[in-house]
């Protein structure tokens, strides 16, 4: 996705289509009852979504993981992607915070993707179309049981949500218009001049890390590209762990409540006229 002029790829982005859960009902009534949240949108302005969790591990997991879920997955075609990150030295990617947790290997799984890095594993959603939370959230649960079944994990250090939506407009002023935000320099109004904001907004054991851009344009892996406000909230839990069975119990609610967090400021940065024309469904 470019944005601004600067290269983001497809799978560094996540979202809001599908029926919720069980669990995310339950959330969605104690957290959101003043408030309700569409549990669909009709038209779904979603162009990435990822989760990420990051990890120690007793070997870097590029050099293990790509084999063990070829094995246990069982795909009869295999497609796989090498990164330009994986060109660097081993030793230099370890050291440097900013490269250790960078993908190395993207793995192409049905209509998912794995990305996986030194100390961190990816999975992402091959968009256009996105499939719905469901079917993204069985695929994590999946991709994490395989992870832990490794046994290289020595613990988990963080996890985190990554959605990316477009708004499009005919123009700056249109696009603007979509999102629930003010901006104000001096005696100035943004209305209709381009424009980036950043916001860390902690909620409790959540970072949520939010990002508004205008005139965005989003080149998709699948081929095409969409232009428009640019929506793009990632939230994190840093939560520290060496129990990871135990973790991986309470992954399925783990991922309803990060779900329902990233959801819900989402809906925040939108006008109510922004979210019925998205065609929301409430059930």
């Amino acid at each position: 996705m470019v944005v601004n002029k600067k290269l983001l790829t497809n799978q560094q982005m996540s979202g809001y289509n599908g029926v919720a859960s069980a669990n995310e009902r339950l959330l969605l009534g104690e957290q959101m009852a003043i408030k309700p949240l569409p549990t669909k949108l009709k038209k779904e302005p979603i162009i990435d979504a990822v989760f990420e969790i990051r990890f120690s591990s007793s070997v870097p997991a590029s050099s293990v993981i790509p084999g063990f879920f070829f094995a246990r997955l069982g795909m009869p075609e295999w497609k796989v992607d090498r990164l330009p990150v994986a060109d660097l030295p081993s030793q230099i990617r370890l050291a440097d915070p900013t490269l250790r947790y960078q993908p190395l290997t993207r793995i192409y799984w049905d209509n998912f993707l794995l990305m996986v890095g030194d100390s961190s594993l990816m999975v992402g959603c091959l968009i256009p179309p996105y499939p719905g939370w469901t079917q993204f959230q069985n695929r994590i649960i999946k991709a994490i049981e395989y992870l832990i079944e490794s046994r290289i994990i020595q613990s988990i250090d963080r996890y985190s949500l990554k959605c990316v939506n477009l708004l499009e407009g005919k123009d700056l002023s249109e696009q603007i218009a979509t999102i629930n935000l003010e901006i104000k320099i001096g005696s100035h109004r943004i209305s209709k001049e381009l424009f980036t904001v950043r916001l860390e907004l902690p909620h409790g054991n959540f970072l949520n890390v939010i990002q508004i851009s205008a005139d965005a344009r989003a080149v998709l892996l699948r081929g095409g590209s969409r232009q428009g406000a640019l929506v793009d909230i990632d939230t994190i839990c840093n939560d520290p762990t060496n129990d990871t069975q135990k973790f991986l119990e309470k992954l399925p609610a783990r991922l309803d409540e990060i779900h329902i967090e990233n959801k819900k400021n989402f809906f925040d940065c939108l006008t109510p006229e922004t979210i019925s024309s998205l065609e929301p469904i409430y059930e």
